[in-house]
């Protein structure tokens, strides 16, 4: 019997990069395994979803080989095009709510997200990429990029009935949610 694959939607244009079968249980393409191998080795596959969303080869010149080349990329400035492909990744969220978890206002989110030759901060490109790096996690945690989003927008009872996403404009409130996603994986709810 063959194995039913639902479609994560993806940044790239070229096709998808991660399924989730009905085990829940997401990969990546061959291409893609390829191209990342590297990161997949060291760091696995939530650092290759976290670039993926946020523009994969769109965005940089070559893959990155190790945590010290994303540091790199995200510290020179990443592509104001991957908040872009970011809110693009994780619709139906608001660019309202996308703007409070990136601390950006909805005015510079809408000037950064039409700035194809622009840059962001290292402050910005430091939250974005933490926020895909979260939205990766929850993916891979809850099996789709569907019930990450989904997760994300709803009260959560480790967060005293907070929504993760209302957390994410600061890094405590951040490392929380990563915490609650660690025991949601492990199989503590509480």
């Amino acid at each position: 019997m063959a194995t039913k694959q639902t479609h994560i939607r993806s940044p790239r244009a070229t096709g998808s990069w991660v399924f989730a079968d009905d085990h829940h249980q997401p990969h990546l393409s061959d291409d893609l395994k390829e191209l990342y191998s590297s990161l997949i080795d060291a760091n696995g596959l939530h650092l290759v979803i976290t670039l993926e969303l946020l523009g994969g080869h769109k965005v940089f010149t070559q893959a990155p080989r190790n945590m010290l080349d994303v540091h790199h990329w995200v510290s020179h400035g990443i592509p104001s095009a991957s908040i872009s492909h970011l809110a693009h990744a994780i619709e139906p969220l608001s660019s309202h709510t996308l703007s409070e978890a990136l601390g950006v206002s909805l005015r510079t989110l809408h000037r950064k997200k039409g700035a194809d030759n622009d840059t962001l901060s290292v402050a910005q490109g430091g939250r974005t990429f933490k926020f895909a790096e979260v939205v990766a996690k929850a993916t891979l945690v809850l099996g789709s990029r569907e019930a990450a989003v989904q997760w994300l927008t709803s009260p959560a009872m480790g967060l005293d009935q907070q929504k993760p996403v209302d957390l994410l404009a600061t890094p405590v409130g951040t490392q929380l949610v990563e915490e609650l996603l660690n025991r949601i994986e492990h199989g503590v709810y509480a």
